[in-house]
């Protein structure tokens, strides 16, 4: 039986309020306006995974889709269903992409109904919320027999040790996590079939010349993206990639006689 509890998913010093104003500021002033690089590349994976699949007729939920960016390139694979607490982002979103429904509100109490999705797709979505377990739960819940997670999340040994980042906002709650946490966070509910990194970042160290967009630019006509992808193997990534399938529930069986 699911062990998610709403409640568990929100935080007593960030209401839903402030978080709405915070990601409502922050995607009008970013996705709004432009997709960064490291976007860009959790879309080619989340594509790329789903084309692997080879299906059109997929029920896709992207969660915390912010300003709906990645949602159009999900639509070639079947319906796909955004949902995000920036409500007047949503708006703007749904007029520049009719043909994707986008649902405001608190993913916690979105009244979808159980294994209604066969993907739910979730970029940068885990570390803002406050009981990440009760996440995936729901998630799970959402999910058919064998449905699929697609999620990207920031790699916290990369941004604390090696990137200059922001101080929380108001509103913003940051619960970053490693590798090994992430596959802990994901096996009890789900079999992870890929986790890598995306995207090498770094501020400061030695680690920001090989990461450096110039020297990698300069490479490229010579050796293509091996060195971007030898960094990505070695977990240097700004963002841990996730591929799972959501496991059978275990059943009980009870001895009888014959």
């Amino acid at each position: 039986m699911a062990r998610f509890d709403a409640g568990r998913m929100l935080s007593g010093m960030e209401t839903i309020s402030s978080q709405q104003k915070f990601w409502n500021d922050w995607n009008a002033r970013s996705r709004e306006q432009d997709i960064s690089e490291v976007s860009r590349r959790q879309g080619e994976f989340i594509r790329d995974w789903l084309a692997q699949s080879g299906r059109r007729d997929l029920r896709i939920l992207d969660v915390g889709c912010g300003a709906g960016w990645l949602c159009p390139m999900l639509t070639p694979f079947g319906t796909v269903t955004g949902t995000d607490l920036s409500n007047e982002v949503l708006e703007r979103a749904q007029r520049r992409w009719p043909d994707v429904t986008f649902v405001a509100g608190d993913f916690a109490t979105l009244p979808f109904e159980p294994r209604s999705f066969d993907v739910v797709t979730a970029l940068e979505v885990l570390s803002h919320v406050e009981d990440q377990v009760a996440f995936l739960d729901r998630i799970a819940d959402l999910l058919v027999p064998d449905g699929m997670l697609l999620l990207a999340t920031q790699n916290k040994p990369v941004l604390q040790d090696y990137c200059n980042t922001a101080v929380p906002q108001p509103g913003q709650l940051r619960r970053w996590v490693d590798r090994d946490e992430l596959r802990s966070l994901a096996e009890e509910r789900f079999a992870v079939e890929e986790l890598v990194s995306a995207t090498p970042v770094a501020h400061r160290g030695f680690r920001r010349l090989l990461t450096s967009g110039r020297v990698n630019a300069l490479l490229q006509p010579l050796i293509g993206n091996r060195l971007r992808d030898a960094l990505e193997a070695r977990y240097w990534g700004w963002t841990l990639m996730l591929k799972a399938r959501k496991r059978a529930p275990i059943v009980d069986v009870w001895p009888f006689d014959p």
